[in-house]
């Protein structure tokens, strides 16, 4: 898409303004470092800084934790029905690449498509790049599976519930209930293994073993230790309604429940950035 040029009669101020926002919008799939627009744009690195310090004040052009830009949520807001999933990709990708490497695991984002949870993106911690990335492979999200977008929903909650295969008992239900419960209260949930985690081996082969993993979970107690199997968060398109999830995976020794709190809370931060720049509901 060819760059509108700004109008003659605007001042030179108002004119490189709209020349980022032109430029940003010519690429709306790719994000830019400062001195990569300062050079498209043959304008000095100090001016196009303070340009970029305005316009992501004003919410026109966005700063994602990979320090490049991409357009703003004002912008994005407008836009709101025909906003790219790519360009929600471009604010997400630092985003997961920054808790992939703190954590060494993997994070990927997920959205649900006819009922099946599909991966759409990764990114693995260099201990993890060998691990299976499950790139567009379909998960049926029954009850206990695919809890984050069903929580906020009761009609869609019920019927999750009601579909569950096999049927869920009373004490089954109540526990996936007491789990949710947890999951809006913090704004994450996690899993756990059934299995200790001895070594990265067996933490490798219960890959994909959704049968050794407990989804069920309402509470952790910082001075106990959990053999994790995932902790996940929502990302809000719109009040109530999940666009899609960030989890981490890939644990392969047992963690502390203080810092499975910690690294709940960093994902439930991240998220709820990503979500405020679609125009979305932090919790």
């Amino acid at each position: 898409m060819a760059k509108s040029a700004p109008a003659p009669h605007m001042s030179p101020p108002v004119a490189r303004a709209v020349a980022v926002l032109n430029f940003l919008a010519s690429h709306p799939e790719q994000a830019f470092t400062l001195t990569e627009i300062a050079k498209s744009l043959k304008i000095s690195s100090a001016t196009c800084h303070n340009l970029l310090i305005s316009l992501t004040e004003a919410e026109f052009v966005y700063r994602t934790m990979g320090k490049t830009y991409v357009l703003g949520p004002a912008l994005a807001r407008m836009a709101q029905a025909s906003l790219a999933p790519a360009l929600v990709m471009q604010v997400a990708r630092p985003e997961m690449r920054l808790l992939a490497d703190e954590f060494d695991v993997v994070c990927s984002a997920y959205q649900l498509l006819n009922g099946e949870a599909v991966i759409r993106e990764r990114a693995a911690a260099l201990s993890h790049v060998n691990w299976n990335a499950r790139y567009l492979v379909a998960t049926p999200t029954r009850a206990p599976l695919g809890g984050i977008f069903y929580a906020w929903q009761q009609d869609e909650l019920d019927r999750w519930i009601a579909e569950a295969n096999p049927p869920l008992d009373a004490a089954e239900r109540d526990r996936v209930l007491a789990s949710l419960g947890f999951l809006r209260t913090h704004g994450y949930t996690f899993g756990v293994r059934t299995v200790p985690l001895d070594d990265e081996g067996v933490a490798h082969s219960l890959q994909n073993r959704p049968e050794m993993t407990d989804y069920a979970q309402s509470a952790i107690v910082p001075g106990d230790s959990y053999n994790l199997a995932y902790v996940t968060a929502p990302v809000f398109g719109a009040p109530g309604k999940v666009a899609f999830g960030l989890s981490l995976a890939g644990f392969v020794k047992p963690i502390a429940g203080d810092a499975v709190i910690a690294m709940g809370e960093k994902l439930r931060a991240a998220c709820d950035r990503v979500g405020g720049f679609i125009a979305g509901r932090a919790l």
